[in-house]
């Protein structure tokens, strides 16, 4: 009777942990499908960032290197037209395939991280300082503490003459 009782509860309990099991099976299918997409999204990222990083660590040798160029070749000058074409060509050489945008973009950014540590003394030294003299104001009080009003120039002459 016991094992009667065992064997029924196993055949009506057993259809329906089945259909529970598969239930659960398929939402945890479906929520796994929309997430699979934001996973390949993270990856595309991570390997975007790591080339880009990658690339800007290469720019930044290619700039110093055209720096040290220009720093030691006083014959050819330092232009800037100069120093951007060096810098084009030379990146090309380590990253072929890179575009026009890419360069200028790694080239902006590199410079305005050089650019930022400048100290500001070299645009005083490149603006000229109009330099302004004041000339002080004095005040004539009589005995009493009341201020008088000053004598201009054309007074003065007129007084003396």
């Amino acid at each position: 009777m016991k094992e009667q009782f065992i064997t029924l509860t196993i055949s009506i309990l057993y259809p329906i942990l089945l259909a529970s099991f598969i239930g659960f099976l398929a939402y945890l299918g479906k929520k796994v499908l929309k997430l699979i997409p934001l996973v390949i999204e993270f990856v595309v990222a991570k390997i975007g960032l790591t080339n880009y990083q990658k690339y800007k660590a290469i720019a930044w040798d290619v700039w110093n290197k055209g720096e040290e160029f220009f720093r030691l070749n006083p014959i050819i000058g330092s232009t800037i037209q100069a120093k951007i074409l060096m810098f084009e060509t030379e990146i090309r050489k380590k990253i072929p395939g890179i575009t026009d945008a890419q360069i200028e973009d790694f080239r902006q950014a590199i410079a305005g991280e050089v650019n930022k540590d400048k100290p500001a003394v070299i645009k005083a030294i490149e603006d000229p300082v109009e330099i302004v003299t004041i000339n002080p104001i004095k005040k004539y009080v009589d005995e009493n503490g009341v201020e008088l009003q000053p004598i201009s120039a054309a007074t003065s002459t007129a007084i003396a003459q």
